[in-house]
């Protein structure tokens, strides 16, 4: 068997030996070519560029497509200039736009570029700038070491649409007008193409759940490749309800910008966990990129920039809640806003997300501020009580000399606006932005400018998790329609989208701009299926247990719950029970193990085969805001879920 095996790759060898005769290439280029004929039998589809060996500097010289993705060579005998292969690749990914697949559209997360040498290169190899350098001798490393990326009839029909795009790629021992196309048993003709179509789509997308996010890098759907590929000319936004995709759309637009252009790109959002995770993830879609890509929140960005103009501003969030306590607890000052509400929690959003969240510097502006999302109407002469609160304070904060967070990020925009960004970045991505405050939105502008391409807003108004509300008008913003609405939801299974529909999540956000918005129950599923179950009894960490024990598999779960309390008290019930837990603000997005507990606040970004969320006894909710703000939470909760969904309610004996 291993004779005829290795007899018919040395005639392979012969014939694509004679089909290279007539191009006068170096000895050594000749032998790769065949090297990449020869792998034909793996699956492989080699592309030779006509003008070889004297392919024009900003092309490749062959392409090829397989099991391991797009791979654009460039047969070189010195390390080209990092311009020539970004060039090469930007002219290949040009090609590829447009190419479809049972899946989807395919985007240029699949391609990578690579750089040959002949044997005796001893220069850099390994990953170099944004390619990879291999000798001759290392063809292995890109043909047969590696994830499979793409399915045998993926990569025969991208390869058959680069043929058909230029003429400067030429197939090299494979025809690409017969090879003949699979068919479903008893169909026929265009009947039988469309069911293959529609079924292949289904079963790719339920065989990619059962994987690691970088399967999702490949495809998208017709919209959202061409919102990655758009030319917007100021600022833009990406909106639509939970799990459309908006988070994975972003960084593939991250990643088709960073091989346009020069210069760091940022992604930031409000979350502390969220940029770790996209981060991860980014690292997935592409690797050769990430070194370009600076994943914060804007909190962290906000300090590091004022440390390094000398201007540091480290929060102590102990000394923070000391100083509002203090004057919290002086009832002569707080009894009116006791009187008009109780919950210390309100005053405190009412500070840092109302009057420095917005950045008001006087009583006057106080009093004529839109006070959107925080239910009823404060009477102008009741502000003046909440005033005085806000300046006893910051008068604390200044005894104590510390800072909040909304303290960075107002200094933050104060030293842009003394001196900006000696150099801007390429492009800003903000994440979640509906969970902005208003200077935070303020910060990410002056970041980013107004430039085409340089700000992209991503964010959902029925999953705000957090108090407050603006328009982008205040922060100085203008989309002009430039943005997109995702309507396709791929996260969630018919079940859970049913279940999370019933929340009366109000958007409070506006969509952004006041334009159109998309409802989670108006959202278009693609997942078929699912299971919810509601629970009612009076012992729910024994149900709780339990059904997490009856699971196939527990390595993807999740429990969400509203408080930093409730996730501790089940962080301990879970532990006691024999369950690994890991702390969900822990968690870096990478492949799962532990059950996940955390806050709603920290899952923002995140999704699980299984989430469970235990009731919690509700310290308020008595307010239409707090109302709503529940069912939005409640809405983030349930929509992290995939396939299976677990509700608790407790009722006592």
């Amino acid at each position: 068997m291993t004779g005829t095996f290795h007899h018919r790759q040395e005639r392979l060898r012969r014939e694509a030996e004679a089909e290279l005769r007539d191009r006068l290439l170096p000895t050594w280029q000749n032998r790769v070519l065949q090297r990449f004929a020869v792998e034909c039998d793996n699956g492989w589809y080699p592309l030779l560029n006509q003008f070889a060996p004297h392919t024009p500097p900003n092309r490749p010289d062959a392409v090829l497509t397989g099991p391991l993705g797009v791979l654009v060579i460039l047969l070189r005998d010195t390390e080209p200039e990092w311009e020539t292969t970004r060039a090469a690749f930007v002219w290949t990914a040009e090609l590829l736009a447009g190419a479809a697949t049972e899946a989807g559209l395919l985007t240029e997360a699949v391609a990578r570029t690579v750089v040959v040498h002949p044997a005796d290169y001893r220069g850099r190899k390994g990953h170099s700038g944004e390619h990879l350098t291999v000798t001759e001798g290392e063809l292995d490393r890109i043909l047969r070491r590696g994830d499979r990326v793409l399915e045998p009839a993926d990569a025969l029909a991208i390869a058959r649409h680069l043929d058909s795009r230029t003429f400067d790629l030429a197939p090299i021992m494979w025809n690409p007008q017969r090879i003949p196309q699979q068919r479903s048993p008893g169909q026929t003709g265009a009947a039988a193409e469309l069911f293959e179509v529609r079924d292949l789509r289904r079963d790719r997308i339920e065989r990619a759940l059962d994987r690691p996010f970088r399967d999702w890098r490949i495809f998208l759907d017709d919209t959202q490749l061409g919102a990655v590929r758009r030319n917007y000319s100021g600022p833009a936004r990406i909106t639509g309800p939970a799990g459309t995709g908006k988070s994975v759309l972003a960084l593939h637009r991250l990643a088709y910008l960073a091989r346009r252009t020069t210069g760091k790109l940022l992604f930031t959002t409000h979350l502390r966990n969220l940029p770790v995770i996209a981060e991860e993830q980014f690292r997935s879609l592409a690797p050769q990129l990430a070194q370009r890509i600076e994943f914060t929140h804007l909190h962290a960005w906000a300090r590091d920039f004022l440390a390094g103009r000398g201007r540091a501003a480290e929060v102590d969030e102990r000394q923070v809640e000391r100083a509002f306590d203090a004057v919290w607890q002086r009832t002569e000052l707080t009894a009116p806003l006791r009187n008009f509400r109780t919950s210390r929690a309100y005053w405190k959003d009412e500070i840092d997300r109302v009057i420095k969240g917005r950045g008001i510097r006087s009583l006057e502006n106080y009093r004529a501020v839109p006070r959107k999302g925080r239910g009823a109407n404060l009477p102008p002469d009741f502000r003046a009580h909440v005033w005085q609160f806000y300046c006893e304070y910051e008068r604390e904060l200044s005894e104590r000399g510390a800072f909040d967070h909304n303290d960075v990020l107002m200094r933050a925009l104060a030293e842009l606006e003394r001196r900006p960004l000696p150099r801007q970045y390429t492009a800003v991505v903000v994440d979640e932005v509906q969970d902005l405050t208003l200077i935070g939105l303020r910060l990410v502008h002056a970041i980013s400018g107004d430039e085409p391409n340089q700000l992209l807003l991503v964010g959902d108004g029925q999953q705000q998790v957090y108090a407050g509300g603006w328009r982008l008008s205040e922060a100085g913003i203008s989309l002009h329609g430039r943005g997109e609405i995702l309507r396709r939801n791929y996260r969630n299974r018919t079940a859970i989208i049913q279940q999370a529909g019933e929340f009366d999540a109000i958007n409070r956000f506006d969509d952004l701009d006041g334009g159109p918005t998309v409802a989670l129950r108006s959202a278009l599923p693609v997942l078929h299926g699912g299971r919810v179950v509601e629970w009612q009894g009076d012992d729910q960490e024994e149900a709780l247990v339990s059904a997490l024990r009856r699971l196939d598999d527990d390595s993807d779960a999740a429990v969400l719950t509203r408080t930093n309390s409730a996730a501790e008290h089940w962080e301990n019930v879970l532990r006691t029970a024999g369950f690994a837990v890991r702390p969900l603000e822990r968690w870096s997005g990478r492949i799962s193990g532990p059950i996940h507990v955390g806050t709603v606040h920290r899952a923002k970004g995140t999704e699980f085969r299984t989430v469970f969320l235990p009731d919690e006894p509700l310290l308020s909710g008595g307010y239409r805001e707090e109302r709503e703000a529940l069912h939005r939470q409640r809405l983030v909760a349930v929509t992290r879920a995939r396939d299976f969904l677990w509700i608790g309610r407790v009722i006592a004996r």
